[in-house]
């Protein structure tokens, strides 16, 4: 039987950011959204907005730590929009979990197994789900993983090349994140081009403060760029990208750098900061790029190259590719990336319209018609496919 309500409350939490979204699943509108900001600082704020036709709202919640904000969070929805269940999202679900999972002590115990995965995410994400359960005990909370739309590639492109005993001791095999958003990028371009996803090979480019690019075949995702530790594939703000592994061992041998500083310098002390010497936000550094700045330029001609580099190698491995989508902060606005990227990627067949290419914030096809590859912007949306997900474990397991 379904339940009356099917609103569900998505919460993302990450370091020093809440963001909150409630949904109704029945029909995909976002009723309520919002953010907390600089959570822990004495400058934490929040917005919120009730309906996209209201007025945005704002707080101040000075020192506010995560169990504070997220009471608050609770606090301020709206007592005429009864809540079904609370999804959260849950960035590293390793190999337990192949889709979404009712958060019960099992479940908990297996993400904080997955921590040192995600060291960035699990940890706090798993905070603010006990926080969440202790103060609606009596709602359903569900872990959305980000990996587990990585979990059906075939073992050769989950294979790490090490000894078996090795493997199996670490639990070492290929992952892949931002799931949520791959998902629903790749059945919105199928709805766009009026095909079954069955049928397309696409190229999924989530670019953003974090980055990945996925390789979906008719509908599975066959391989992705960052694959066990987050910081690999793509360089982000501060998260070096692929790194030859001999690097690491120099850095902890030759030159005697401790564990803990080769993960700082990893995670948070490369990418895209390191190269520019400037900013890991990409906004910047566009508009750094523009008044001249060296710096800028060469990190954002990297990102572009190492873009460019993977989508040839996932097209390659599914031996064609009939669309590549460009979605997430970057992806959706970064036109000049985007034409850079694109001018490369004539030996495809790819031919971009330049004038489509200018447009923001909806779904386009900005290929040409005689275009070999569709070329597509689509807004995420990975807050509605955890809701989506949710509801459907829900009502999948009442009688």
């Amino acid at each position: 039987m379904m339940h009356p309500s099917r609103n569900v409350l998505v919460l993302n939490c990450g370091s020093t950011t809440i963001k909150f979204q409630l949904l109704d699943t029945s029909t995909g509108e976002a009723l309520f959204k919002g953010a907390v900001d600089r959570v822990g600082r004495s400058d934490c704020s929040a917005s919120y907005r009730y309906r996209a036709d209201r007025p945005k709202l704002t707080a101040d919640l000075p020192d506010a730590a995560h169990g504070e904000a997220l009471r608050w969070v609770f606090g301020v929805l709206p007592a005429d929009l009864p809540l079904y269940a609370v999804g959260h999202r849950v960035v590293h679900g390793g190999s337990f979990f192949g889709g979404p999972a009712l958060a019960d002590e099992e479940t908990l115990r297996k993400i904080e197994e997955c921590a040192p995965l995600a060291p960035l995410h699990n940890p706090i994400q798993l905070v603010g789900i006990r926080e969440c359960m202790e103060f609606h005990p009596e709602i359903p909370h569900v872990a959305s993983f980000d990996t587990a739309f990585h979990q059906n590639k075939s073992a050769v492109a989950s294979l790490v090349p090490l000894p078996p005993e090795v493997t199996a001791r670490g639990g070492y095999r290929k992952f892949g994140f931002h799931g949520a958003s791959h998902r629903y990028v790749s059945e919105r371009a199928a709805a766009m081009l009026g095909r079954d996803l069955g049928s397309l090979r696409l190229v999924t480019c989530h670019l953003g403060g974090g980055s990945t690019v996925t390789a979906v075949r008719f509908g599975i995702a066959v391989d992705t760029t960052a694959t066990f530790g987050t910081f690999t594939g793509m360089p982000m703000g501060t998260r070096s990208g692929d790194i030859d592994g001999g690097i690491i061992l120099d850095l902890l041998t030759r030159q005697g750098m401790a564990v803990q500083e080769v993960h700082e310098l990893l995670y948070k002390k490369s990418g895209m900061a390191a190269i520019s010497g400037v900013s890991g936000d990409m906004a910047e550094l566009a508009r750094l790029e523009a008044e001249g700045h060296a710096g800028a330029a060469l990190a954002r001609e990297y990102y572009i190259y190492c873009l460019k580099k993977f989508i040839g190698a996932f097209a390659a491995a599914m031996e064609g590719v009939d669309g590549i989508v460009f979605t997430a902060g970057i992806g959706e606005n970064d036109a000049d990336l985007r034409a850079r990227l694109c001018s490369g990627l004539g030996w495809l067949g790819a031919r971009l319209d330049g004038g489509k290419n200018l447009l923001r914030g909806k779904e386009c096809l900005i290929s040409t018609p005689d275009s070999a590859v569709a070329l597509m912007v689509i807004p995420t949306n990975e807050e509605l496919a955890i809701a989506l997900e949710v509801a459907g474990l829900l009502e999948g397991a009442q009688p």
